[in-house]
């Protein structure tokens, strides 16, 4: 073939090319629209409880996003465990009580936390994220 000159592209290549294109689209869409209410369902219906031994448990602010890209702050706690890992609870947190729950959880006690089995087992890809699994109860032991 001559230098400058370019070659065109069959019909079945371009419409190959087009519906992977359209593939790649859709499903990154979804997993980042749709996951998370998936993953939420999975884990409300899919229940896990461990004891751990809590080593810190701090008031932040997380942020969240909807099915319509719009993201909020909100108010958590963040609780830590050496053998456990990293939760967040959000469930019940507000604005005016998250220091007052933070406070509530006593460093080297032993609690029963209650998790989603999804994300527990996804809990690294959700770290790629910024994200840590929710806690979706707790007690101590």
């Amino acid at each position: 073939m001559m230098p400058g000159v370019k070659r065109k592209m069959s019909k079945s290549t371009a419409w190959v090319l087009f519906v992977l294109w359209a593939f790649i689209i859709v499903f990154v869409s979804s997993f980042f629209l749709a996951g998370p209410t998936v993953l939420r369902s999975y884990d409300d219906a899919h229940r896990l409880q461990l004891v751990c031994v809590v080593s810190s448990a701090k008031a932040s602010t997380g942020s969240s996003r909807s099915a319509k890209g719009v993201g909020a702050s909100t108010p958590q706690v963040v609780i830590e465990s050496r053998e456990c890992g990293k939760f967040v609870l959000r469930e019940g947190v507000t604005k005016d009580n998250s220091r007052d729950v933070a406070s509530s959880f006593k460093s080297g006690t032993r609690y029963d936390l209650e998790v989603g089995d999804g994300s527990l087992t996804l809990r690294s890809l959700l770290r790629v994220f910024g994200a840590s699994p929710e806690l979706l109860g707790y007690r101590p032991a």
